[in-house]
């Protein structure tokens, strides 16, 4: 027999009861902090001051760019084609772009930096140092500035017709020999610069490799030489 039959549970009924009842209202208040908190979160990522900061932030990853992103940059886009043999290739419209107008002022000849080039027998060199006086508006070979006339070195028809004279069909290679000793001496000038070769004209193909034509003009005019100096 039970010697203590009335005794009850240790834990008062009512408070198991009230337990019971309190248990979705905690449940309740703890999803509404968690509510809460998620909140103030979404709040503090869309506030002003932090998302101005955001902004700032991008504006310097673009203006902040690294120097040496740009410079690799500038050497990419100035990157010159070169023929086989290294020399540069350079387009008739480039050559023309370093020409000088007759009829502009010794000032503006060379002004900004404009550099002035010519072409002998498809070779283009940089006769800025030469100045105005010889390739300026009124220099003793303005004509020759921006273009190739090899033939004008020989005749002195420093025209568009005399220009477009064929050397290559002359008989006289001593005529030849005239317009040779020319390119020798802008190839051998103390301050005169070489820059490169004229593609696609009838000295060089649109490769920079020498043509038949300028292999036979420099031969005929290599031999002629050698019979003149004996």
């Amino acid at each position: 027999i039970n010697p203590t039959p009335y005794i009850i549970s240790s834990k008062p009924k009512h408070l198991t009861t009230m337990r019971r009842k309190t248990a979705p209202l905690t449940t309740l208040l703890w999803l509404i902090i968690a509510a809460s908190m998620l909140l103030s979160s979404v709040l503090e990522e869309r506030s002003p001051i932090k998302m101005m900061a955001v902004v700032v932030s991008a504006e310097d990853d673009q203006t902040c760019t690294d120097p040496s992103t740009e410079e690799e940059s500038a050497t990419t886009t100035t990157t010159q084609q070169l023929s086989p043999s290294g020399e540069r290739l350079i387009t008739s419209t480039e050559l023309a772009s370093h020409g000088i107008k007759s009829t502009e002022s010794k000032e503006a000849a060379t002004a900004g930096g404009h550099t002035i080039w010519l072409s002998i027998l498809g070779r283009i060199f940089d006769v800025t140092s030469g100045g105005p006086s010889y390739y300026g508006p009124k220099g003793s070979y303005n004509f020759y500035s921006g273009r190739d006339a090899s033939p004008c070195f020989h005749s002195g028809k420093n025209n568009e017709e005399g220009a477009a004279v064929n050397l290559e069909e002359w008989e006289d290679d001593k005529h030849l020999m005239s317009v040779y000793d020319w390119s020798q001496f802008y190839e051998k000038h103390e301050t005169y610069q070489f820059m490169g070769v004229l593609i696609n004209s009838k000295y060089y193909d649109e490769n920079g490799e020498e043509t038949d034509v300028r292999k036979d003009i420099v031969e005929r005019a290599s031999k002629a030489k050698i019979i003149a100096d004996k």
